[in-house]
């Protein structure tokens, strides 16, 4: 994706505060009012937050909200010098492309609201402009984590998905993209965020439109643009007009493309953001020389890169990471010298105190030896828990292998029929399994949805292999929102293939097999049932220990390893029934 929403973030993300038409209605009673206190401070933040996202250009806000702080500051005033700080860092970091400067004062601001518990409330805005300067230095990696940690607050849902979204399109990972933002618009809708709607729309249709789905892709964002245009939304214009260029690009209306292009970097130089203009140049850049015009396109090129060497800079992101260490180390300073002085007091008050402060002391020291002994159960615990997930990790890189191979043996045994076209299409489909099993083979969880796509056609590839000798047939309860529930990819293809293999194979009639998810008492109850010769008619009894099934032993290896993770009890049941056999797994319900 070449755009990401820079400035519109900031006006968004500006503590809460929206634009409202009571601004020249502040400003009055700013002028009138007569106290110098933290109403004051207030009325200038609300001001500042409504009047800076209408004239971004205007180099005043820096000293106005300086000037702020140093209001606030006097008065002691704790809320107004955490806001202050960050409208700074947000000026700093939006309006004149400094973000080392705006780390700061980020930092400072979250600092703040780490030693008051009350103003935690105010955690999401400075993490979420962190989060955007990794962002913006295209370290994915460090922004990843800040933006899912957001996940946990309250504020402005539909924003941090659509970050998460983005990082997703960028990495090229359509689907896990498109689900991000798709649930970004359901969380804008609930709310009513018409501003957010709009990019998310357009960011959407911009990741369409370049896996493909083209129709797709101009339909969000031609919705998009009608409404920037009906509604007025100035300050997503730029970003939305960028990727609209892209979509018609990819749609090969490169008219179309480079006029928006060219209205996105006509309106960029009224919001002074550097970041934007380079990503608006690009574009232009990269339309101008699919359409031949090869001088300006270079001159383009030229110009972006200019601007993006003074962005995105290996010596920069040293820097950014220079200042959250030394963030980090200050914290952990600050900390150990309020212990030291701690330590002091006590060591004084049982000096002074006699005999009653060292009983006091003494029972002081047991409560620090009982906390220190329960940190250490819990970093053992961490411990644990971390070597469970590397032999779950370990375990699913065993499966593959596994998989792969008796896919493999699949197709061989097609190809010797001599049936090239058969083959052919058996390897299409088969390469698009690999594709679905590698995409989820590092992940410890995906969607309901993503693991019936691939049984669904891992069941195509044996109906194909078996002269569709057998039938299937996956249910999933109406109460389930397969979108929404996460299961361990490829938990259920082991039994699937047993049922295949040991359950129909031998079978002289057609078989069936049939795969149902219903939710029990908050658990997902997960079922494999065949119709086949039954365990004992195939003699090849499925075990869940022994070499009867290595991917059914690895099965369950890996739920017990999940077992562990999660502190769960799942479990798997094998039911010989009068006809054929069933295998049933319970897992707790876990939701995206």
């Amino acid at each position: 994706m070449k755009i990401r929403l820079t400035l519109a973030l900031f006006c968004l993300q500006l503590l809460g505060y929206s634009q409202h038409r009571e601004v020249d209605s502040i400003q009055k009673r700013i002028e009138s009012y007569k106290g110098i206190d933290t109403t004051l401070v207030n009325l200038r933040h609300s001001y500042a937050a409504k009047k800076s996202m209408m004239t971004p250009s205007d180099t005043t806000w820096l000293a106005y909200n300086k000037e702020t702080l140093s209001l606030a500051e006097s008065l002691n005033y704790t809320k107004g010098i955490l806001l202050a700080n960050n409208n700074i860092g947000v000026i700093y970091h939006y309006f004149r492309s400094d973000p080392l400067t705006a780390l700061d004062y980020y930092q400072t601001a979250y600092n703040i609201s780490e030693q008051n518990p009350s103003l935690k409330r105010y955690q999401f805005s400075m993490l979420t402009n962190i989060g955007l300067i990794h962002y913006e230095q295209e370290d994915y990696e460090k922004a990843m984590p800040i933006f899912r940690k957001l996940l946990n607050y309250p504020q402005r849902k539909s924003n941090t998905l659509s970050n998460i979204g983005n990082i997703y399109g960028l990495r090229q990972e359509t689907d896990s993209a498109v689900y991000y933002f798709k649930a970004s618009i359901k969380e804008a809708k609930r709310t009513g965020d018409i501003l957010q709607l709009a990019n998310v729309r357009s960011n959407l249709g911009l990741v369409q439109a370049q896996a493909g789905q083209l129709d797709k892709g101009l339909a969000n964002t031609v919705l998009s643009l009608n409404m920037v245009d009906s509604l007025g939304l100035e300050v997503v214009r730029v970003p939305v007009y960028i990727n609209a260029a892209e979509v018609y690009m990819h749609s090969n209306n490169l008219d179309k493309a480079e006029y928006y292009a060219t209205q996105s970097l006509s309106s960029v130089k009224a919001l002074n953001n550097l970041y934007t203009e380079t990503k608006s140049l690009q574009t232009l850049a990269t339309i101008q020389e699919k359409k031949g015009d090869f001088k300006n396109a270079l001159k383009n090129f030229k110009a972006a890169n200019i601007l993006n060497d003074s962005l995105v800079s290996a010596d920069r992101k040293v820097e950014i990471s220079r200042k959250e260490i030394q963030f980090e180390a200050d914290k952990k300073e600050a900390l150990a010298l309020a212990e030291t002085k701690r330590q002091r007091f006590i060591k004084n008050a049982s000096i002074l105190g006699g005999g009653g402060i060292i009983l006091t002391s003494l029972f002081a020291f047991v409560l620090y030896r009982r906390k220190q002994k329960a940190d250490t159960e819990k970093k053992e615990a961490q411990f644990r828990a971390t070597v469970a997930d590397v032999e779950l990790k370990a375990l699913r890189a065993q499966m593959n292998p596994h998989f792969i191979f008796n896919s493999l043996n699949s197709i061989g045994d097609y190809i010797l029929k001599n049936d090239s076209q058969a083959a052919s299409d058996y390897l299409g489909k088969f390469a698009s399994l690999m594709r679905m099993t590698l995409e989820n083979s590092d992940k410890k969880e995906i969607s309901l949805v993503e693991d019936i796509e691939l049984l669904k056609t891992y069941l195509s590839i044996e109906q194909k292999r078996f002269d569709h000798s057998f039938d299937f047939e996956i249910e999933v309860s109406d109460n389930l929102d397969a979108d929404e529930v996460l299961i361990p990819p490829m938990l259920l293809q082991p039994f699937v293939e047993n049922s295949i293999i040991h359950g129909l194979a031998p079978k002289e009639n057609g078989g069936k097999i049939n795969i149902t998810f219903k939710t029990q008492k908050n658990e997902l109850v997960c079922s494999v049932e065949d119709n086949g010769v039954g365990r004992k008619a195939s003699g090849k009894p499925m075990q869940l220990n022994g070499k009867s099934s290595k991917g059914i032993a690895i099965t369950q290896k890996r739920i017990d390893v999940l077992n562990k993770t999660k502190n769960a009890k799942d479990v798997i049941k094998i039911i010989d029934q009068t006809i054929g056999t069933k295998v049933v797994v319970t897992l707790p319900l876990r939701l995206a």
